[in-house]
């Protein structure tokens, strides 16, 4: 998508197809708070925006960990989406969105049944319990980016690939006013 660097970061120009920036190279909280002092937009309305309350909402901005493993993987999309940058870019990864493919979490449920059901995965032997995932893949929506990095080596899959399905996803968030 982007069609002058084909990753998530080094270019700080605009992707003609989405409207989103990437980002220079600064740490995920500083970007957060940089770009939101850019669009003069209003920390508060933020937190609202993102279902979450100030001292959440301050410490994505005070704390590069809390976006992958604090905040729900779906306010990390909205809030990507409201500054206007690729989630990818803000969690400082490079991200080759021409030659990757992207995963569903409905493909993630399906890719971790096959191997649970072939002997390749024990899904107790998993750095994280995924009975509720198995049973209900959209939870993954409610769980920080956290959860796709630590089961990813263990199931064999880029957890960018997922991150990058839902980036230009809606995702039912209301428009900050």
């Amino acid at each position: 998508m982007f069609s002058i660097t084909e990753t998530a970061r080094g270019s700080i120009e605009e992707d003609p197809i989405s409207g989103y920036s990437t980002s220079p190279r600064m740490s995920t909280a500083e970007q957060i708070k940089t770009r939101r002092e850019s669009l003069g937009l209003d920390p508060k309305k933020m937190a609202v925006s993102l279902a979450m309350n100030e001292p959440s909402y301050w410490d994505l901005e005070g704390h590069d960990d809390e976006l992958s493993d604090v905040a729900e993987f779906s306010q990390a999309i909205h809030l990507s989406q409201l500054l206007g940058v690729r989630l990818l870019a803000l969690l400082e990864e490079n991200f080759d969105y021409v030659k990757s493919r992207r995963l569903s979490f409905q493909d993630l449920h399906e890719m971790i049944l096959r191997k649970i059901s072939d002997g390749e995965l024990k899904k107790d032997e998993l750095s994280w319990d995924i009975d509720e995932f198995l049973e209900a893949p959209t939870i993954g929506f409610e769980y920080p980016i956290l959860f796709l990095k630590l089961i990813s080596p263990e199931v064999g899959f880029d957890w960018r690939e997922v991150v990058a399905k839902y980036e230009d996803s809606e995702l039912g968030w209301p428009k900050l006013e």
